[in-house]
């Protein structure tokens, strides 16, 4: 007889993701915009209007980081043989701050 077992889903933190740069040294306000679009993201109850939460839509999600310029963020997540997907934020200071995480991806 089987037992269906119900595993409890993780949580997802701000602490656990890989900050590629110093992020004391950006105004408060802006680490706090850049702690909600992060927690946004991962929350999100519906990804590109598919009508699946982040959990589901990236299957696997893992290796979060967060990066303050685009090449930087490119070279770090070609590292990674899984795919990757990221957003970005608004300029914050004139500067733009870009999250991304890798994915198991499935063939269509």
């Amino acid at each position: 007889m089987s037992r269906k077992i119900n595993y409890k889903k993780q949580i997802f933190r701000f602490k656990d993701i890989d900050i590629t740069f110093d992020f004391n040294r950006i105004p408060n306000y802006d680490r706090e915009y850049l702690k909600t679009m992060v927690i946004e993201t991962v929350n999100a109850k519906s990804i590109e209007n598919s009508g699946q939460p982040f959990d589901l839509y990236y299957e696997s999600a893992d290796n979060f980081a967060l990066f303050n310029s685009k090449s930087k963020m490119e070279s770090w997540m070609s590292d990674f043989y899984s795919a990757y997907e990221n957003t970005a934020s608004h300029l914050l200071h004139g500067k733009k701050y870009y999250f991304a995480w890798t994915f198991y991806k499935k063939d269509v």
